[in-house]
């Protein structure tokens, strides 16, 4: 398997589907070799049958920051660069192990592996899977045309893909893929690891205030903006609400501008990078989690949230929206309805209650186990062909 992520060399949903998949995979009696970048940082294989193989030494992570124009420098050609070093050098590396051991299958995740992917298949001349987690096309309005063509190349290679929902596999079809390659493979969640958080020391000061969370990376994608602007309506009907914007991105300098100068100052509170158990804590803490994305592949903080015990109200434009019942959908362009949607969730008891009531049902079909099960399945199906 190739990786550019695994804990704690994580910025987003990739590493954690990787150290997720991983490790269900290997529970299921496989052994699995994840080469990924050297980051210099204390690796531990979380599984006796999962070797983590070091690459090319890099600390970029694929989401960094990048503006429409897509030329931000740790975006930029500095990442293009690792990504060739690593796609040149893992295939040498997958080479030299194969004739150790061999490998039945070859994996790779998103397009910063593509390459490293279709080098490896050929070096050994086994079936070669490629999962797609996001495209060009959902990360940002103004696509960057040399991304676009590594992703092409990403879903014109592989023997099967893997798209993380029905909306990744239309984006993949626009880049020029066989439909009749693409197999649909959900995320999961593992749910109890959000049961019994504690509750955040910020949030637990703020006892008597109704609290609402956004949680994600500040980029134009996950909706910041509207998210604010959603905020500005809520407080006009329930001012006695505090609104918590937890992540990291591009867009925070205009965000602190835009909530001061709608006059949000007193009502929000930008919390940053939360590492895991931090990020346990705020979703126990809040009495709703907003996830007003304009383009999402899936949303696996949706499922984190709700695991939490933790109302949710989502993108209709995000992949979690085709497999969960228990959240209300919004159009992330729709201010007024996301607003109304959020007062509703803080006033109302009895819907609070049952939408956690059935995030029990969802949580129990979207496992790890399920989407490695699933995953498992397409290897099958590529051996045999």
């Amino acid at each position: 398997m190739l990786g550019w992520e695994f804990p704690p060399f994580v910025s987003g949903g990739l590493g954690v589907h990787c150290y997720e998949l991983t490790v269900r995979l290997a529970n299921m009696g496989n052994d699995i070799d994840f080469f990924m970048p050297s980051c210099s940082q204390k690796l531990v294989s979380p599984h006796e049958k999962i070797r983590l193989i070091e690459v090319a030494p890099t600390t970029l992570r694929p989401y960094f920051s990048f503006t429409k124009k897509g030329r931000m420098a740790t975006y930029g050609q500095n990442l293009l660069d690792a990504v060739d070093t690593y796609a040149k050098m893992a295939a040498k590396l997958v080479s030299e192990e194969h004739y150790k051991q061999p490998y039945d299958i070859v994996h790779a995740h998103d397009w910063l592996c593509a390459k490293a992917g279709f080098y490896s298949k050929n070096a050994i001349n086994k079936p070669f899977v490629q999962t797609i987690h996001s495209t060009e096309y959902d990360r940002t309005s103004s696509p960057w045309e040399v991304i676009l063509n590594i992703e092409k190349d990403a879903v014109k290679n592989p023997n099967l893909i893997i798209a993380v929902s029905k909306r990744t596999s239309e984006q993949i079809k626009r880049l020029g893929a066989d439909e009749k390659k693409i197999r649909v493979v959900y995320n999961g969640v593992d749910a109890n690891k959000y049961k019994f958080s504690k509750i955040h020391s910020l949030v637990n000061s703020l006892k008597d205030k109704k609290k609402v969370l956004f949680l994600g990376r500040l980029t134009e994608q996950k909706g910041p903006v509207q998210f604010l602007h959603a905020a500005k309506k809520v407080l006009e009907k329930e001012p006695n609400t505090m609104f918590f914007i937890a992540g990291t991105g591009e867009l925070m300098p205009l965000l602190i501008n835009l909530s001061i100068q709608i006059g949000l100052e007193k009502h929000v509170k930008f919390l940053g990078f939360l590492p895991d158990d931090e990020q346990k804590k705020i979703y126990s803490a809040c009495d709703v989690y907003v996830m007003p994305s304009t383009s999402e592949p899936f949303g696996i903080v949706a499922l984190e949230a709700m695991a939490s015990g933790t109302p949710v109200i989502i993108s209709k434009t995000s992949g979690v929206s085709e497999v969960v019942k228990s959240a209300l959908r919004v159009d992330f362009w729709d201010i007024n309805g996301m607003a109304q949607k959020i007062i509703s969730v803080l006033r109302y008891h009895p819907l609070r209650n049952a939408m956690v009531d059935m995030s029990e049902e969802d949580l129990k079909l979207l496992t790890w186990e399920n989407t490695a099960q699933k995953t498992f399945e397409v290897y099958k199906e590529a051996l045999s062909k």
